[in-house]
């Protein structure tokens, strides 16, 4: 940076310098673009979990037909020779995983499937 004398000085510096700001958040800005190309596949992983891991509770219909289904036949039938604890846990566990949003995503095709594999079975 020269020493500024003149008014003209301190124009040209100021242009200077809103040419190098102007650049570098040009450079800001690539970064970030590429900041979110490298955490693309990490965003992905990390919607898939928490699709897993949280419950949906928009049709609780479906919540307690799975939370009862999962209660009767992981306690009675899986783990009826388990501990106590074991039996508290793993329950609690598929029904998250049974009432999250990725099983409420596709509930809908699994239900008009079963429901048509139960009518045409009556009807044969």
């Amino acid at each position: 940076m020269n020493k500024i004398k003149t008014y003209d000085d301190l124009l040209a510096e100021k242009l200077e310098l809103e040419s190098l700001l102007m650049a570098q958040k040009a450079i800001i800005r690539q970064d970030i673009v590429a900041l979110k190309e490298e955490l693309r596949p990490a965003a992905a992983v990390l919607k898939f979990v928490g699709k897993i891991t949280a419950r949906d509770r928009s049709n609780s219909l479906l919540n307690v037909g799975m939370s009862l289904a999962t209660d009767v036949v992981l306690r009675n039938l899986v783990l009826a020779k388990s501990g106590w604890l074991t039996k508290l846990i793993i329950p609690f566990a598929a029904k998250t995983l049974g009432s999250s949003a990725l099983i409420h995503s596709k509930a809908g095709g699994i239900l008009s499937n079963l429901i048509s594999r139960l009518t045409t079975k009556r009807a044969a």
